[in-house]
């Protein structure tokens, strides 16, 4: 009798825990497109403002792929407020995790 409310304890844990597993499972990334309204190198996060007029906000880090277009790899460092952005983004927990961004960086006056 003993074991079998044992056994009947560890089969009710495992049903508990199984969904909670399943729902970690790899977040698939979202896309966002528009402008840079902030961006913080010292709190790794930015701001990116959607043409509709909506802020996405965005952490990153040193991992984070950044590309600036003419195609070249690039930093953070490197990124200026109201270059046009896409980023593709994970939601973790109550945050939104950068995974990706690429930067069109406006032409400078003679190019």
């Amino acid at each position: 009798m003993k074991r079998d409310l044992i056994c009947a304890a560890v089969i009710l844990a495992f049903l508990a825990v199984g969904p909670a597993l399943a729902q970690e499972k790899k977040a698939k990334p979202l896309k966002v497109t528009g402008d840079i309204g902030l961006l913080d190198t010292e709190k790794n996060y930015m701001i990116v403002v959607t043409k509709e007029g909506k802020l996405v906000t965005v952490d990153f880090d040193k991992k984070t792929k950044v590309t600036q277009y003419v195609p070249q790899n690039a930093k953070m460092s490197d990124i200026n407020l109201g270059d046009a952005a896409s980023i593709s983004y994970k939601k973790q927990g109550d945050k939104n995790i950068l995974d990706s961004l690429e930067v069109k960086v406006k032409a400078k006056k003679g190019e």
